[in-house]
């Protein structure tokens, strides 16, 4: 039995949650762990993410769910597209640079998530997303401009193949958890799919086993993945694919700050205009759900 789905302005603000937590991720790392290898990292962060949304499945009384859904080729699929985000993602950012792979991994999946899900009749985002989009990763390019490195071809196919996997994994989400299956169990199905799969890679380096170590992984694993995932669930049962994409914009947005913040990393006036249009962007979106909400509308309408 599963709950009543959230308002499309909370499923909105529960992605946008989501999108805040994953942008705490680099400079986590920096702060904790800033020699541990990108695939270990992958693989541990999955690994405890994946525990940890398992437990909340079992603790919520879904854990039926798991058997039927791991016997299901589209929740294989799925846990592939967690497993191949995180190698591609990883494998584009350390060859072009944090800042190209970020552009190219984020600023696709938006346009490849609402075409993947129009042509698998999830419904058209509609011209207020595409409009959204553009003025994000318009956003998004200028936030990066000052630290954008030339890169090479595989790194920036990499990052291509990052956000063609993230763009997967949404759109079938999304599918399964409006066919009456709890978010939270689809993920959790999922993500445990995608640990097996990056799970060697958790022995290429013993970084988790230090002090600080160990808190990075507790961080990455049960903060930025159980309960950002949990509150990304949130938009799967009634946003589109492509406005849950673009509203995760907000994560390298968010990145961007806590270097500044944290990390003392400088940021350019054309920096702060590209943050500014990013949040501008999801606002807009975000009164856009908000508006459907009062109206009515359902999640695939073409607004």
């Amino acid at each position: 039995m599963t709950t009543a789905p959230p308002s499309r302005r909370l499923a909105a603000l529960g992605v946008m949650g989501a999108a805040v937590l994953f942008g705490t991720t680099g400079t986590s790392l920096q702060l904790l762990a800033p020699d541990a290898p990108a695939p270990s990292v992958a693989a541990m962060r999955l690994l405890v993410g994946s525990a940890g949304l398992l437990a909340f499945v079992l603790w919520r009384d879904h854990g039926a769910e798991l058997p039927r859904l791991w016997r299901r080729p589209v929740v294989w699929a799925m846990g592939l597209a967690v497993a191949g985000y995180q190698a591609f993602f990883f494998i584009g950012t350390t060859r072009t640079g944090v800042a190209v792979g970020t552009l190219i991994a984020l600023g696709s999946a938006p346009l490849l998530a609402g075409g993947l899900g129009w042509l698998l009749k999830e419904g058209a985002p509609g011209w207020l997303w595409a409009a959204s989009t553009v003025i994000a990763v318009a956003g998004l390019a200028l936030l990066m401009a000052g630290s954008l490195s030339t890169g090479d071809p595989l790194g920036m196919l990499s990052a291509a193949g990052a956000g063609a996997c993230y763009a997967t994994f949404t759109v079938l989400g999304v599918r399964l958890s409006r066919a009456d299956v709890p978010p939270s169990a689809v993920l959790a199905a999922s993500f445990s799919i995608g640990a097996l799969v990056l799970l060697p890679a958790v022995f290429l380096s013993t970084w988790w086993m230090t002090s600080s170590g160990v808190v990075e992984v507790i961080w990455l694993g049960l903060v930025t993945t159980t309960v950002a995932y949990l509150l990304f669930g949130m938009g799967l049962r009634v946003l589109q694919p492509g406005h849950i994409a673009t509203l995760t914009l907000l994560e390298p947005a968010v990145a961007t700050l806590l270097g500044v913040v944290v990390l003392r990393e400088p940021l350019s006036l054309i920096g702060w205009i590209g943050c500014l249009l990013v949040m501008g962007a999801l606002a807009l979106l975000g009164v856009a759900e908000s508006r459907a909400d009062r109206t009515g509308t359902t999640s695939g309408a073409t607004r």
